[in-house]
């Protein structure tokens, strides 16, 4: 269902929508967003497949940041982000030591936080940010991934990573270790900018030119709807979710966000 509504800051406005899915074969949905473009936050989190606690890990990080207020100043919003995580990651790990010989409890997070003309991603695992510029897709994060590391050190090429058997291995994660390490990013917003957070069910379906055709197309909700589909029609072996975010000016006619939850 969707639910439309209208929001306006001093320098831009956004629209936005999302969606989740557990996919062909998963069972369980472990994915969990947050689409609050009234406070301008956008969150993906991914529960560690596997784990039978991914689903609480990944509804505990979202349940802690849609406490955030309205952010008048990125820095400090950004750094009361960071905050929050750090507390669930605590939490996370206190939980899990509780229980004798308990698995891990984590998930990934990806954050997309708006406050004027600017952004702040801050991301932990391997959940990601794409930016839609002029025609041109750019992935904005970095995954803390076994893979990437490989890629970083030289050592694996981007076309020897696809399916690689270590591609599922995180090196990073809330509620895997402590201290808690999230990158942040701050990103100057342009109108016309078009943003995608995903987990890793949707990037792993479907290909960088595809994911851009899709991508420039139609409105945030029918995007989500249709890169949810694609996902699980390319086989749809994770849950899979996607937020798109649209940036406008005020010259670009009235804008609207929605939610849609499938």
């Amino acid at each position: 269902m969707i639910f439309p509504s209208q929001h306006e800051s001093a320098a831009l406005r956004w629209v936005s929508a999302a969606a989740t899915d557990k996919g062909v074969v998963r069972t369980v949905n472990q994915d969990a967003f947050l689409d609050r473009p009234d406070l301008g936050l956008w969150v993906v989190a991914d529960g560690m497949g596997g784990h039978s606690d991914g689903a609480l890990a990944s509804r505990a990080i979202v349940e802690k940041l849609g406490l955030l207020g309205h952010a008048n100043h990125l820095g400090t919003a950004a750094q009361a982000v960071r905050s929050m995580l750090q507390g669930v990651n605590q939490d996370l790990l206190d939980r899990a030591a509780a229980v004798p010989g308990g698995d891990l409890i984590g998930s990934t997070v990806v954050v997309l936080l708006a406050v004027g003309g600017h952004c702040a991603i801050l991301w932990v695992g391997d959940s990601r940010v794409y930016r839609l510029r002029d025609g041109v897709l750019t992935q904005l994060t970095t995954d803390h991934s076994q893979v990437q590391a490989l890629i970083d050190a030289e050592l694996l090429s981007l076309d020897q990573a696809e399916g690689h058997p270590l591609s599922n291995v995180l090196l990073r994660a809330v509620g895997s270790d402590s201290p808690l390490d999230v990158d942040v990013k701050i990103e100057r917003l342009r109108g016309g900018d078009r943003y995608l957070l995903c987990s890793d069910g949707l990037f792993r379906e479907i290909d960088p030119a595809t994911l851009a055709t899709a991508l420039g197309t139609s409105s945030p909700p029918e995007i989500v709807e249709s890169l949810i589909r694609q996902a699980c029609e390319r086989g749809g072996r994770d849950n899979v979710t996607a937020v798109v975010i649209d940036f406008l000016t005020s010259s670009d006619g009235n804008g609207q966000h929605g939610r849609l939850d499938t």
